[in-house]
């Protein structure tokens, strides 16, 4: 099944080289210079994949509102932000959002086809191509062929980073728990700095209590990471 990818940025040949590149690849891609013509039109129909500038013309933050918009209708759909603003504050806002993924610019047009070909191979896997293979610990319940966690039975919309996360802290029931280096390799996303990794924890810790105030299980330790706690 070819896979469709939304592209939105606003410099053209910017536009026009991410789109051939991953043309190339054999995805059908859709690009879109502003906010609105890419709301009008993936509102109704939306891509497998969205990849978002943040600075849309004169639209400093129309990315991250578009990613708001977006998720808000399609929860599942996977976005990745590609974008030359870098700082942390907008790296936390981005997977605050819901964000699978956040690269910089200038990237590599290879490098942005084997993004693209592991996200899309991860969800092959959350469609259920792959082997089931889940553990229950407690009321949590990880479903590792799709990369799924469900609480108390009900499901919990978890991004593929946040899911990684969480795998590692619940793995690593030695009582001490999963350290900030054990989490950031399980982002797979490179160098991740401390403060990155407890942005993600907040994200999770605020999924969990939506469906459960009581929800602590996710514990704190001090100067090293997290550790899980089971009921």
């Amino acid at each position: 099944m070819q896979r469709t990818i939304a592209i939105v940025e606003d410099d053209n040949d910017q536009r026009q080289n991410y789109s051939d590149a991953l043309e190339r690849r054999g995805y059908r891609v859709e690009t879109y210079a502003d906010r609105p013509s890419a709301l009008e039109q993936l509102s109704n129909r939306p891509p497998d994949l969205a990849i978002l500038d943040i600075m849309l013309g004169s639209d400093v933050d129309g990315g991250f509102d578009l990613c708001r918009s977006l998720l808000a209708e399609h929860p599942e759909l996977p976005v990745i932000f590609l974008t030359s603003r870098v700082d942390d504050i907008d790296r936390i806002s981005g997977l605050r959002l819901g964000a699978w993924d956040y690269q910089s610019k200038p990237v590599s047009l290879a490098y942005l086809a084997e993004r693209v070909g592991s996200l899309f191979r991860i969800l092959d896997l959350k469609e259920g191509r792959g082997v089931e293979q889940s553990q229950q610990i407690g009321d949590l319940t990880l479903d590792e062929a799709r990369f799924e966690a469900s609480w108390q039975g009900e499901k919990i919309a978890l991004t593929f980073t946040e899911f990684n996360v969480l795998k590692e802290i619940v793995d690593q029931r030695d009582g001490r728990g999963a350290s900030y280096e054990d989490l950031a390799n399980a982002t797979r996303q490179g160098v991740v700095e401390n403060n990155t990794i407890n942005t993600h924890i907040l994200h999770i810790r605020a999924k969990f209590r939506q469906l459960d105030k009581e929800f602590d299980s996710i514990r704190s330790v001090y100067g090293y990471g997290y550790r899980w706690s089971a009921r």
